[in-house]
């Protein structure tokens, strides 16, 4: 009897162990991770990380404050540029005016017509959770729809962890 059970109980073991090492790894399905750290966004779904980063800090007189632009860059080509004001925030992706009460997001397609290869934030949001100036760190995530006039493009998933600027 206590052989069987000696069996049975290792028998079990061997069978949970087989069925762990089948069983599918959620993480390894998806074709974009999302990274832990650094700047990355997904368009249209497609994870974007870009290879260089610039930001500047500068004061706006048509805004009437202190203002953030951060420049994102894939392959040598302009990716993204995101203006929002210089404090810990959460402010409406809007294009239509340069305010302290909002950002300004662009998705680029790397071509050089202002018009067909930009997409302005029409909707969305930029938060800025962490900005310490002196300190050199930036850190928030965007979300936003950029429009063309003639087409859209999904910006979601944006995150900027950015030090040393």
């Amino acid at each position: 009897m206590k052989t069987l059970i000696y069996l049975a109980k290792h028998t079990l073991i061997v069978a949970c162990l087989f069925l762990a090492s089948c069983s599918k790894d959620s993480s390894s399905s998806n074709s974009n991770p999302t990274p832990s750290g650094g700047t990355y966004f997904k368009l249209n779904g497609t994870l974007i990380t870009p290879d260089e980063v610039d930001v500047t800090v500068y004061d706006n007189s048509i805004a009437g404050g202190r203002y953030i632009d951060v420049y994102a860059f894939k392959a040598g080509v302009q990716v993204l540029e995101l203006h929002m004001p210089a404090a810990v925030g959460n402010y409406p992706a809007q294009h239509g005016s340069f305010a302290m009460n909002n950002s300004w997001l662009t998705y680029q397609t790397g071509g050089t017509d202002p018009v067909a290869d930009y997409y302005h934030s029409d909707s969305g949001t930029m938060q800025l959770i962490n900005f310490n100036e002196s300190g050199q760190r930036l850190v928030g995530t965007f979300a936003f729809v950029g429009n063309n006039g003639a087409d859209t493009k999904d910006i979601t998933d944006g995150h900027l962890d950015i030090s040393a600027f």
